[in-house]
């Protein structure tokens, strides 16, 4: 009673108490379902991804002369340390599904509409941070893929007008990429970025408690009164966000556990290895960079992203219903569908697959080609 009462003096403890209980107490709208539960899911992976990370620190030592075999030592000689590794290798590509369809589930729910278009627009900073880090993160092994990989991934910068040189430089931190590149993409990685995703997580979190759940009404119309909604966030759909957030961490386990760790040989920049690609979430961007200039690509990428950051502002229509906005469905699914293929295009483009008991050669658009059997000698 004694600690109470000094706590009591110094925290505001019933204002913590009335606001945990007006959270938990929160009622839903009526059409929240499975597909709410996919922001939750993403954000406990991010912690997870952020205690992986510190673990990983202890032994990484950055440097192109000291990355690649303290990754190596982590692997091979740190109690669990491939365990680690592996849920935090994992860990990015879960993570950025989960956050993909967190987008589009908002998306296509119209909940980006008023009086919400800033938590629209934080979530897509989210997004751009969440995949500042995978980039920054896929060079801090120091393997060939790794590096040859960021090569790939940095030379788009110089197709920007006017200012490609200079960005392309300040990103490598020179004219190539090098141990200063590596030294760059670890503070972004490990100070920089983090700061950002703390704070835009808070910002988000506060504007989704703020505004609360979207109803599918239209924006013309008045919400519903918040209380006279049915169920309250506890105990139904706390349950469903905690089955899947689990459900989904299971999943990665399993895939940390049973997938092969993986360590390429060290970088060697005088050495290109062959069929070097980003990982599969950067392949529609580096896929469709192949059927335009490169100038044109760069452009029309960062046209979609100011769009998507504009959306709210754009979309006039004051339905948030899919099935009552079937032009932005549409355009949505189309959208959907097409990066999909970019990226199966992005993964079989300049390699050569037996298919049907046929070879065939998918050249750098991914555009197939039956290969000629060579005659048998006699």
């Amino acid at each position: 009673m004694r600690i109470r009462t000094w706590l009591a003096a110094r925290i505001p403890l019933d204002f913590l108490r009335r606001f945990v209980r007006e959270q938990l107490d929160d009622p839903q709208p009526r059409h929240v379902s499975w597909l709410h539960t996919l922001g939750f899911a993403a954000l406990l992976l991010l912690f997870l991804q952020i205690a992986t990370g510190v673990l990983l620190l202890f032994y990484y030592k950055p440097g192109a002369l000291t990355a690649y075999n303290s990754v190596k030592f982590i692997m091979e000689k740190v109690t669990l340390g491939w365990f680690f590794r592996q849920l935090h290798v994992w860990g990015a590509h879960f993570i950025v599904i989960l956050v993909f369809m967190h987008l589009l589930r908002v998306f296509f729910y119209g909940a980006y509409k008023k009086p919400r278009e800033l938590t629209w627009m934080v979530g897509i900073g989210l997004l751009l941070t969440i995949m500042a880090f995978t980039l920054t993160g896929y060079l801090l092994p120091w393997d060939e893929v790794a590096f040859w990989g960021t090569v790939v991934a940095t030379d788009t910068t110089k197709e920007v007008p006017v200012l490609g040189d200079f960005i392309l430089k300040f990103v490598r931190g020179g004219e190539t990429v090098s141990d200063i590149t590596l030294s760059r993409f670890f503070a972004m990685h490990v100070s920089l970025l983090p700061m950002a995703l703390f704070g835009l997580i808070a910002l988000h979190l506060f504007l989704i408690r703020y505004h609360h759940i979207s109803p599918l009404t239209r924006t013309d119309a008045p919400e519903p009164a918040h209380r006279n909604a049915e169920r309250p966030y506890f105990p139904e759909h706390f349950k469903k966000e905690v089955l899947i957030a689990y459900g989904v961490l299971l999943l990665m386990l399993a895939f940390a556990i049973f997938t092969k760790p993986h360590l390429g040989k060290a970088a060697n920049p005088m050495v290109t290895p062959t069929g070097i690609k980003p990982e599969w979430y950067f392949l529609p961007v580096y896929q469709s960079l192949k059927y335009v200039p490169g100038w044109l690509g760069v452009i029309g990428n960062g046209v979609f992203v100011f769009f998507l950051l504009a959306l709210p502002l754009l979309d006039r229509n004051p339905e948030r219903h899919p099935a009552r906005r079937k032009f932005a469905t549409w355009v949505g699914i189309v959208l959907v569908l097409g990066g999909v293929v970019l990226g199966v295009l992005g993964h079989l483009s300049d390699t050569t697959r037996t298919i049907f008991g046929k070879k065939v050669h998918f050249d750098i658009r991914g555009i197939p080609r039956i290969l000629k059997e060579e005659a048998k000698p006699q």
